[in-house]
């Protein structure tokens, strides 16, 4: 009689745990099955939000975006182990993506190209029409970190290049850890030149004005780059989405917010895109 009230008790417990943990079960399945969640980089947070919302009008699936510097979303996405797509600014943070063993590498698909460019604020009240305006006593300079992202490693470069590193060096006031920070220092008036990517024009077109540089005065260009997160439970799903991003419809919704997604137009502004 003893073992049957103990059996009758450790049935009745068991119940119990399986009334709480079902519905978790339940509700986890069904959100697998109708959401991907992407982490993505800030800059292309306007062609995102909008890709997403046709992507989830044509298919009825949710897309949650989470927005965020490069590696600052790429390092939550690793922390938590969780996301269904990662959406790099640059070509080296998927680089570090699959070093670290975030995304499956088979699955990285380019969806749009970034060109380096000189930014003043609206108006140009410094006249800045060259790169060797920059080196023009008492300009602020300001660009982004060589070690945090890849415009950092290339404005260092171009100005190398320029024969005009040691000129605007004295003149840099600031390095920025994302670029979208840099045009944020242009809209204050904090500086009066930055190196930053060209699409920044379109997110901010009453804040500041982009002055192109020759195409030989560039040490390269950036690539925005998908994948499929290896921890992604919704791996078809996942899939899906990374190619609706990289289809002629996904092509269209970033060419509308300045990027380039055109290999003959990204030879206007780099010739070495024909190798």
């Amino acid at each position: 009689m003893v073992c049957r009230k103990r059996d009758e008790r450790a049935a009745k417990v068991l119940f119990a745990s399986l009334l709480l943990v079902l519905p978790m079960f339940i509700t986890g399945c069904d959100s697998a099955s109708t959401s991907v969640a992407v982490f993505a980089a800030a800059g292309a947070k306007p062609a995102m939000d909008e890709a997403a919302e046709r992507f989830q009008e044509q298919y009825g699936i949710q897309v949650e975006v989470s927005s965020g510097g490069g590696g600052e979303v790429l390092a939550r996405m690793v922390l938590a182990e969780t996301g269904d797509v990662y959406i790099a600014p640059e070509q080296e943070f998927m680089k570090s993506a699959v070093e670290q063993g975030a995304v499956d590498p088979k699955t990285i698909k380019t969806v749009a190209y970034m060109i380096p460019v000189l930014a003043v604020q609206k108006g140009n009240r410094k006249h800045v029409t060259a790169l060797s305006d920059l080196a023009r006593p008492g300009m602020r300079v300001a660009i982004t970190r060589p070690e945090a992202t890849l415009l950092g490693k290339y404005a260092p470069e171009i100005f190398q290049k320029a024969g005009l590193a040691e000129e605007i060096g004295k003149n840099i006031v600031a390095e920025a850890a994302r670029p979208d920070l840099l045009v944020t220092w242009l809209t204050m008036g904090e500086v009066d030149g930055v190196i930053t990517w060209h699409f920044y024009q379109s997110l901010a077109p009453d804040d500041i004005e982009v002055v192109l540089l020759p195409p030989e005065q560039l040490t390269g260009i950036g690539e925005m780059q998908v994948a499929v997160s290896t921890y992604s439970n919704n791996r078809e799903l996942a899939e899906r989405f990374v190619d609706f991003l990289a289809s002629a419809e996904g092509e269209a919704v970033f060419s509308k917010h300045g990027y380039i997604v055109d290999a003959e137009e990204l030879e206007k502004y780099w010739p070495s895109a024909r190798r």
